[in-house]
C-alpha cells in the first residue's frame, strides 16, 4: 500500500468521525440512522437483482427478504425458520426407508475385471526382483 492511500484512508476515517460527532451535537442519533440505512441498502441490492437481467431472482428475493426482516426487527424469524426447515429435513432423511441394496455387477463385467486385475509378466518380474533384494 502506498503512502498516499494511507493518507486517504486516515482522511476518510477522520471525516466519518467528525460527521458522526457533528450529527450527535445536532441531536441526530447515528445508531437509528444506520438502523435504516443498512437494511435499505440490502433491500435495494435485492430489488436490483430481482429486476435486473443478470443474477438470480431467487437470490434477489432472499436478499430483499433479509433486508426487510432486518428493517422491521424480525431477522430472528428468518433464522428460526431456516433452523426448523433443517430439522424437518433431517427427520425426514432419518425416517425415509432405506434404499435397496446395490445389485451385483453382471457376469461380463466381473469377467472383464478379473482379466484386468490378472497378474501380468511385469508384475511377476517385479515380485521376483523384490524377493532377491
Amino acid at each position: 500500500m502506498s503512502e498516499r492511500s494511507g493518507k486517504v484512508l486516515l482522511g476518510l476515517v477522520l471525516l466519518l468521525v467528525g460527521g458522526v460527532v457533528l450529527l450527535d451535537l445536532v441531536g441526530i442519533d447515528i445508531g437509528d440512522l444506520i438502523g435504516f440505512i443498512i437494511p435499505g441498502v440490502i433491500m435495494l441490492y435485492g430489488a436490483k437483482k430481482i429486476m435486473g437481467q443478470t443474477g438470480s431472482r431467487f437470490w434477489g428475493i432472499l436478499v430483499f427478504l433479509f433486508g426487510f426482516l432486518m428493517l422491521i426487527g424480525k431477522l430472528d424469524l428468518l433464522f428460526h425458520a431456516l433452523l426448523a426447515i433443517g430439522v424437518i429435513y433431517l427427520g425426514y432423511r432419518l425416517l425415509r426407508p432405506s434404499q435397496e441394496p446395490k445389485q451385483a455387477p453382471p457376469a461380463w463385467e466381473r469377467e472383464w475385471a478379473q482379466k484386468v486385475l490378472k497378474e501380468d509378466t511385469l508384475d511377476t518380474w517385479e515380485r521376483n526382483v523384490t524377493k532377491r533384494s
